[in-house]
Formats: structure tokens, C-alpha cells, sequence
């Protein structure tokens, strides 16, 4: 049996549609739904940036609310919640380290 030109031609043709017809049901859904996700992409970016704003403002409130105290020892001035305290005749002290502590409790007053 010989093959003419015209069945050859026919099966490129068929081969071709073939790989194009996998191509369109595997490949474009796939990259559809890609395309989708990237459509809300300035969106997602938009409500990123919101709530990153909101958070710097939270903690700029949330800094205004610190109570700060001063070391009784060194004069240094820290957040009364890192602070070392000390209750001695009803008086709350604080101090920025154990070592400044120690010193209170000793008498080494500068």
C-alpha cells in the first residue's frame, strides 16, 4: 500500500489537532485559574498594606501606653514591665538588671 501525499499531509493535520486538543483540555484551564488568583493580586496587596498600617498604628498606641520607670541605682529609664522590682517598706523599686538590684539591697547607692 503506498502512502500519497495527500494521506500525509491529512495525518500532520490530525496529529497536530490531536496535541492541540490535550493542549486546550490540560494546559489552558490550569493557567486560567492562574490567572484568576493573579487578578486579585492588588487586592490581596491593598488589604496587606491596610492591616500593616493598622498594626504600625496599634503599636504606636500601644507605645504612648507604656508605663516607664527609673532605676533607682544607674537613673536608667525602662518599661516598667522589663523592669527587676523590689518591694522594701511598702515602695515598689525597680531596676534594669539583678546587678542594680543587688546593689539596692546592699546600700551601694550612687
Amino acid at each position: 500500500m503506498e502512502i500519497t501525499e495527500d494521506a500525509n499531509i491529512f495525518n500532520c493535520i490530525l496529529i497536530y489537532l490531536i496535541i492541540y486538543g490535550i493542549f486546550i483540555i490540560l494546559i489552558i484551564p490550569r493557567v486560567m485559574k492562574a490567572v484568576k488568583k493573579t487578578d486579585n493580586l492588588p487586592q490581596i496587596c491593598e488589604v496587606v498594606k491596610k492591616t500593616d498600617n493598622e498594626n504600625a498604628e496599634l503599636k504606636l498606641d500601644e507605645k504612648d501606653k507604656i508605663d516607664m520607670v527609673i532605676d533607682s541605682i544607674c537613673g536608667c529609664t525602662l518599661p516598667k514591665s522589663k523592669a527587676y522590682i523590689l518591694t522594701k517598706n511598702n515602695t515598689r523599686h525597680y531596676f534594669c538588671s539583678w546587678d542594680c538590684r543587688e546593689k539596692f539591697i546592699n546600700g551601694n547607692r550612687r
